[in-house]
């Protein structure tokens, strides 16, 4: 938190060289060559997509458990959607059909990283058209030597409260290739609506990227101690089915059946949850992803338990406690 102070007492609040300075540490995280800073989600996929020299009318493959933001964000410029249906176990887009969807004249694909099970990147860029990669809930996340969100083309990192790292709002956009992080930039620069972060979120952000190593091992100790707990009921979590070493954001139990129930039980216990999905493209009135049974099964069925570096010990028994004995 030194850095966030030091922001403070020094009057530089604004956005300038402490937003770039985030943007240089996450690059030299990820492999990156260069990237920028906007204050929110929205804003960021659509300088991400210009970036990529996307247009109006260019097909965009994306998975339906996306956030519906980005749906949104592809429908405002004109772009077409194509929604995949996801993995049941996983729930990463299904390769099959991004596959077939990618003969189709794909122009892009979006892969997030669902609840920071990691998708198979590698399997997607076969297909030999751009890829961005969200890297925001499985930041600090491998697959092999390469960390979750160097992958790709453009890697795109939301820093919400909900994200493994969050600078209380806003995200990143990283890009591999030196032109594209130029691109960014001059978009970026060229509009007074994509402004960078303030100086004091981003110094909390390279606060919290200084901890990074830390805050996944306790996320990871403590997802562990629930799947083991997990294990004692009819219930399952989503799995990483690749060689990845993951890092959950949140802890989802697929539930054998509905919801409901269990939402109840939890919070007699004093432990409260949320549904997994409620704000993706399948969970959607009208949804273009009607045809995606997974991903609407997982909707219906999934649930987010706490899990972040600092629940106490008390708090993850009290959790497990309830995982073990769900109805």
């Amino acid at each position: 938190m030194g850095s966030v102070l030091s922001c403070i007492v020094s009057d530089k609040i604004g956005p300038g060289e402490i937003s770039r300075e985030l943007v240089a540490r996450a690059c030299h995280l990820l492999g990156h060559a260069g990237g920028v800073t906007l204050r929110n989600a929205y804003l960021a996929l659509s300088v991400a997509l210009e970036a990529l020299g996307l247009g109006a009318s260019d097909p965009v493959i994306l998975p339906a458990l996306s956030p519906s933001l980005w749906l949104r964000v592809l429908l405002d410029k004109g772009m077409v959607p194509l929604v995949a249906d996801v993995d049941l176990e996983s729930g990463t887009i299904d390769l099959q059909q991004a596959a077939a969807l990618a003969q189709k004249g794909a122009k892009a694909i979006l892969v997030p990283h669902t609840l920071g099970v990691i998708a198979d990147v590698e399997a997607l860029r076969a297909h030999g058209i751009p890829i961005l990669e969200d890297a925001s809930q499985a930041l600090g996340g491998k697959v092999g030597e390469i960390p979750c969100g160097g992958a790709a083309d453009v890697c795109l990192v939301s820093v919400d409260p909900e994200d493994i790292v969050t600078c209380g709002g806003g995200a990143l956009v990283l890009a591999r290739q030196k032109p594209v992080a130029a691109a960014l930039r001059k978009t970026q620069e060229g509009s007074p609506l994509h402004s960078q972060l303030m100086d004091m979120n981003a110094a909390l952000g390279i606060s919290q990227l200084a901890a990074l190593e830390s805050f996944v091992a306790a996320r990871r100790e403590i997802a562990l101690v629930y799947g083991q707990a997990l294990l004692r009921s009819r219930h399952t979590s989503l799995v990483q089915k690749t060689d990845a070493e993951n890092v959950l954001s949140s802890f989802p139990v697929a539930l054998a059946d509905g919801m409901k129930e269990v939402r109840q039980y939890a919070l007699k216990k004093n432990v409260d949850t949320v549904p997994a999905f409620g704000d993706t493209i399948a969970s959607l009135e009208d949804s273009p992803a009607a045809h995606c049974a997974n991903a609407r099964s997982l909707v219906l069925r999934c649930l987010l338990f706490p899990l972040y570096p600092m629940l106490g010990k008390r708090d993850v028994e009290a959790v497990c406690k309830v995982l073990a004995s769900l109805p």
